[in-house]
């Protein structure tokens, strides 16, 4: 009997704390090479007296290899080069990297790490990325005065990562610094600019300590620690305070098998607080999690509940499900649903990382989900090919949206100036979605996936600068989308990637108007030839289409771009 042990190497070069979507619309691939090492396990010895054997004829054998010839493979398998067979090396090697890409818009994305200590219990790295853009970009809006503004953005993030593998437990400790620098480039609509491009920069060191313990049939723990310390270069005002504070997050869990090491319960719990040196309302939030988790060869049930208290802008005690069920029908086929709710915390730090041009003269609202259920069913019987139908719906109260700030008279001089900024608007919002998700295969050098997504909003109860909204809308979430990712292996040594997002049905709201976006079409071709084992060279090129769309409305992105590269193993 055959057996097929399947081994995949995943590497990331690109990871940081970007906290918008690149202006570019850029799609960081995550590269999987799957390693196959097949090996025919001895039979077993049969033993017997002896006897007198008879002839017997035998049908011929006709069955065939379900991964060799011509048959169709298994999504979850590739065609094995012959070579690499029982030699390929299922890690690298190698202990640094180093890659660098540049084009027009003044584009450069770079990625520094170097393994500074590779022992089997410990490990010590430090890496390096950058990303910065520095050229100017056209409004979407008609009869823009000026035409357009010089986008400027520069992320800088240094971090050194240790690991220790200990004969109990795994600590992971990591320590980085994040230095960004970025202007509010959004449309004026012929009005002044009140910062006038003045380079703002948002600075967060962060220090984090995590330990878990090897799984074992006893009692299990983990727990965690992460610490921030944030602060900007001025506030809503250009002479006011900077915004700055200290962020805390720590776990903790345990769980307690019985029956067998698939079934336990346990609880998590969780502390969160942002304290703010100026203005901002505080924000504190406990969880605690108790659950008993059910598990089996091809299902698992994890039944518990959140219990909350928050302290933000009021105190609030909540109880939320929280519920993950699983049930295999077949050995490729299943059905899911996961069950959850609970506050979106809407601190400085999330705000941010929703988006780098997000500026407000107070603290966000925390939301709160009574409920939030997904699920589907994943199907992967026919060769070749995963299919992933789902559904879900979610209930919001005090949801928020961004929109471009707008005109105001600043100074007390009656000048009509434009905050170049976005500020949060909110509603309660009810979202259901349905959707599917097919990848496929069936041509071993190509692989594709289309994702679809139709969403469906209904918001209510919103105000904008104390007026009600009659109609109001979901502003800035898409109504319906299309993802579509294609990688192609023409030869050994080289790969074509092709990645297409669709965005539609989208709206905002400028000086209480109803606004309707324009869709986004972003099509991005990229290549990598591999030279050797140790070099590379890339190419990449967004927004092919030359489409003019805004991220946010009066906040284009990038038009037809175009960047090159290297990549060095060391």
């Amino acid at each position: 009997m055959k057996k097929i042990y399947i081994v995949m190497v995943a590497m990331a070069l690109s990871a940081s704390l970007f906290a918008q979507t690149q202006d570019s619309l850029l799609r960081r691939q995550l590269e999987v090479e799957r390693d196959f090492n097949p090996t025919l396990l001895d039979a077993d010895k049969i033993n017997s007296l002896p006897a007198l054997r008879e002839p017997v004829v035998q049908k011929a054998n006709t069955n065939y290899s379900t991964w060799a010839g011509r048959i169709t493979p298994p999504l979850e398998i590739a065609l094995p080069r012959p070579a690499d067979i029982m030699t390929d090396i299922p890690f690298s090697l190698k202990k640094g990297y180093l890659s660098f890409h540049a084009g027009n818009y003044a584009n450069i994305d770079g990625a520094f790490g170097y393994r500074l200590v590779d022992q089997p219990k410990h490990n010590l790295a430090f890496t390096f990325l950058h990303n910065s853009t520095n050229g100017d970009i056209n409004y979407v809006q008609e009869n823009s005065d000026p035409a357009g503004n010089t986008a400027y953005f520069m992320d800088n993030l240094g971090k050194l990562t240790y690991k220790h593998d200990a004969d109990a437990m795994l600590l992971n400790m990591h320590l980085s610094y994040l230095n960004s620098g970025f202007n509010y480039y959004g449309n004026s609509f012929e009005h002044p600019r009140y910062f006038d491009n003045e380079n703002q920069r948002l600075g967060v060191l962060n220090v984090h300590l995590g330990l878990t313990s090897k799984e074992s049939d006893r009692l299990n723990y983990r727990g965690s620690l992460d610490f921030s310390n944030f602060s900007t270069k001025f506030g809503y005002d250009l002479n006011g305070d900077p915004i700055k504070g200290n962020q805390l997050k720590a776990t903790a869990g345990f769980d307690k098998p019985f029956r067998d090491i698939n079934t336990k319960v346990g609880v998590d719990g969780s502390l969160l607080t942002t304290m703010y040196g100026n203005d901002f309302e505080n924000y504190f939030l406990i969880n605690a999690a108790p659950y008993i988790l059910f598990g089996g060869l091809n299902r698992s049930a994890r039944l518990g509940v959140d219990v909350l208290f928050q302290d933000a802008d009021k105190i609030r005690v909540r109880v939320v499900p929280n519920v993950k069920l699983h049930l295999g029908l077949t050995d490729k086929t299943s059905l899911y649903a996961n069950i959850h709710g609970g506050f979106q915390h809407n601190t400085f730090l999330d705000m941010m990382n929703e988006s780098r041009y997000f500026l407000h003269y107070a603290s966000v609202k925390p939301a709160f989900s009574i409920v939030d259920i997904d699920g589907g069913v994943k199907i992967g019987e026919a060769n070749g090919f995963r299919i992933d139908l789902f559904g879900g719906f979610r209930k919001t109260d005090d949801a928020h949206f961004l929109i471009h700030h707008g005109q105001e008279i600043i100074g007390g001089d009656g000048l009509g100036a434009i905050r170049e900024v976005l500020y949060p608007v909110y509603g309660n919002l009810a979202h259901s979605h349905i959707g599917g998700l097919i990848q496929s295969n069936i041509w071993s050098p190509l692989d594709v996936s289309l994702r679809l997504k139709k969403n469906f909003y209904d918001v209510t109860d919103m105000t904008i600068s104390g007026v009600a909204v009659s109609d109001p809308k979901a502003y800035n979430q898409p109504g319906f989308e299309v993802d579509l990712r294609a990688s192609l292996n023409i030869i050994e040594d080289l790969k074509l990637t092709l990645n297409y997002y669709f965005a539609g049905d989208r709206w905002s709201n400028y000086q209480g108007v109803e606004q309707e976006m324009d869709a986004i079409n972003d099509l991005n071709l990229g290549g990598v030839y591999e030279i050797n084992d140790a070099f590379s060279l890339s190419l990449r090129v967004n927004n092919l289409l030359s489409q003019k769309q805004d991220i946010w409305y009066g906040h284009p992105s990038q038009g037809l771009n175009a960047s090159g590269g290297f990549s060095f193993k060391f």
